[in-house]
Protein backbone atom coordinates (compact mmCIF):
# COMPACT_ATOMS: atom_id res chain seq x y z
CA UNK A 1 0.00 0.00 0.00
CA UNK A 2 2.87 2.40 0.60
CA UNK A 3 3.60 2.58 -3.12
CA UNK A 4 0.28 4.27 -3.82
CA UNK A 5 1.05 6.95 -1.24
CA UNK A 6 4.64 7.37 -2.38
CA UNK A 7 3.84 7.50 -6.09
CA UNK A 8 1.08 10.11 -5.96
CA UNK A 9 2.24 12.26 -3.06
CA UNK A 10 4.83 14.39 -4.93
CA UNK A 11 2.37 15.13 -7.76
CA UNK A 12 -0.43 15.93 -5.31
CA UNK A 13 1.88 18.22 -3.32
CA UNK A 14 3.01 19.99 -6.48
CA UNK A 15 -0.60 20.52 -7.60
CA UNK A 16 -1.59 21.79 -4.15
CA UNK A 17 1.32 24.24 -4.08
CA UNK A 18 0.42 25.45 -7.57
CA UNK A 19 -3.10 26.12 -6.31
CA UNK A 20 -1.95 28.24 -3.36
CA UNK A 21 -1.94 31.99 -3.39
CA UNK A 22 1.28 32.62 -1.50
CA UNK A 23 2.59 30.33 1.21
CA UNK A 24 0.39 27.40 2.27
CA UNK A 25 -1.70 27.91 5.41
CA UNK A 26 -2.80 25.20 7.84
CA UNK A 27 -6.26 23.85 7.08
CA UNK A 28 -7.07 23.80 10.82
CA UNK A 29 -5.77 27.20 11.98
CA UNK A 30 -4.32 30.43 10.51
CA UNK A 31 -0.65 29.40 10.97
CA UNK A 32 1.75 28.69 8.11
CA UNK A 33 1.69 25.05 7.02
CA UNK A 34 4.62 22.77 7.82
CA UNK A 35 3.30 19.55 6.24
CA UNK A 36 1.17 18.30 3.39
CA UNK A 37 -1.11 15.43 4.44
CA UNK A 38 -1.82 12.96 1.66
CA UNK A 39 -3.86 9.80 1.38
CA UNK A 40 -5.26 8.99 -2.09
CA UNK A 41 -8.99 9.60 -2.30
CA UNK A 42 -9.19 10.67 1.35
CA UNK A 43 -7.05 13.68 2.25
CA UNK A 44 -4.89 16.26 0.48
CA UNK A 45 -4.37 19.25 2.73
CA UNK A 46 -1.81 21.47 4.42
CA UNK A 47 -1.33 21.44 8.21
CA UNK A 48 1.03 23.07 10.70
CA UNK A 49 3.24 21.11 13.08
CA UNK A 50 0.60 21.44 15.81
CA UNK A 51 -2.00 19.66 13.67
CA UNK A 52 0.02 16.68 12.49
CA UNK A 53 0.50 13.72 14.78
CA UNK A 54 3.23 11.12 14.24
CA UNK A 55 0.78 8.64 15.79
CA UNK A 56 -1.90 9.22 13.15
CA UNK A 57 0.29 10.21 10.19
CA UNK A 58 3.43 8.73 8.64
CA UNK A 59 5.73 11.76 8.88
CA UNK A 60 8.12 11.76 5.91
CA UNK A 61 7.95 7.94 5.78
CA UNK A 62 5.96 6.57 2.80
CA UNK A 63 6.68 3.00 3.90
CA UNK A 64 4.74 3.63 7.13
CA UNK A 65 1.67 5.11 5.40
CA UNK A 66 -1.40 2.91 4.93
CA UNK A 67 -5.17 3.37 4.64
CA UNK A 68 -6.30 5.48 7.57
CA UNK A 69 -2.77 6.78 8.18
CA UNK A 70 -1.89 9.49 5.65
CA UNK A 71 1.60 10.49 4.61
CA UNK A 72 2.74 13.83 6.04
CA UNK A 73 5.34 15.43 3.78
CA UNK A 74 7.49 18.20 5.25
CA UNK A 75 7.33 21.40 3.25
Amino acid sequence: MSGSHDDGAPAALSAALDGCEGDPICDRCPKPADYFLYEPGRVETFVCWEHVSPVSAAVDDPADAHPGRPLALSL
